[in-house]
């Protein structure tokens, strides 16, 4: 189902009657909803995040080096920078089942990695980098993660090729930005009337012929993302601070 735009914001872009299945109109309201979930997948191509709750991504296993970094705020001492934020789904489990759905931060302590989610493992979870006592603190809307104590570690052993930790989490920004709807409604737009087969008269645009008008569409979208810098979104921090930024990403 489309989530960054809907077929009523189509038919007002190109001041045309509101689509319905039944009564059939052309095109149907299910063929723009099509539409949209292509322009929606290809805005997530372009700008390599997912832009509501609905089309959260999924990342599994995603490299990290930790920094060893001094506070004055609870002795934290490691600092992880992930690839991808905002974090959705980040939470204590008692149960490996649970690990996927909650995430998971898989640290070398020196003889192997302990998933620090895992309250089995005695880990606990903060709700503030000023939650004492706690061993891990996430920044959801940042992608940071804390460590409290990383120094004390056993670290004589190095980690496995470099990776200190493994990490696993949902992202995905939980409000869709003006940007990307409206970019997202004219790759739609550029789609429709580059279909003569669904005869789509505008009242706007003059004499301005169909491919005219899709390729204008096409390069309208384009010219959104560029100019709010979304094209090719990524976290530079993480590869600053020496992470790998590499994982499997999923939709």
């Amino acid at each position: 189902m489309p989530s960054y735009c809907t077929h009523g914001d189509i038919s007002a872009f190109l001041q045309v009657e509101a689509f319905a299945d039944s009564p059939a109109t052309t095109p149907t309201q299910s063929q723009v909803e099509t539409f949209i979930d292509l322009a929606e997948s290809r805005v997530e191509e372009l700008t390599g995040h997912a832009w509501s709750t609905a089309k959260a991504r999924e990342v599994t296993d995603e490299r990290v080096r930790v920094q060893r970094v001094r506070s004055n705020v609870v002795n934290l001492r490691g600092r992880i920078q992930l690839e991808h934020y905002p974090i959705l789904t980040f939470s204590q489990h008692a149960t490996p089942s649970l690990a996927q759905t909650n995430g998971n931060v898989k640290l070398w302590t020196g003889g192997s990695y302990v998933d620090f989610l895992d309250s089995d493992n005695g880990k606990t979870l903060g709700s503030s980098v000023t939650d004492t006592g706690k061993n891990l603190f996430v920044d959801t809307e940042r992608g940071i993660i804390y460590i409290d104590n990383y120094s004390t570690f056993n670290m004589v052993n190095s980690s496995p090729a470099g990776v200190d930790a493994y990490v696993s989490y949902k992202y995905a920004t939980a409000t869709t930005p003006s940007d990307i709807k409206l970019a997202t409604i004219y790759f739609t737009a550029s789609i429709i009337v580059a279909n003569d087969d669904l005869n789509v008269s505008q009242t706007t645009e003059g004499s301005m012929d169909n491919r005219t008008k899709s390729e204008k569409y096409e390069e309208m979208g384009m010219k959104i993302l560029t100019d709010h810098s979304r094209i090719g979104r990524t976290m530079p921090m993480a590869r600053a601070i020496g992470g790998f930024g590499t994982g499997m990403v999923t939709p």
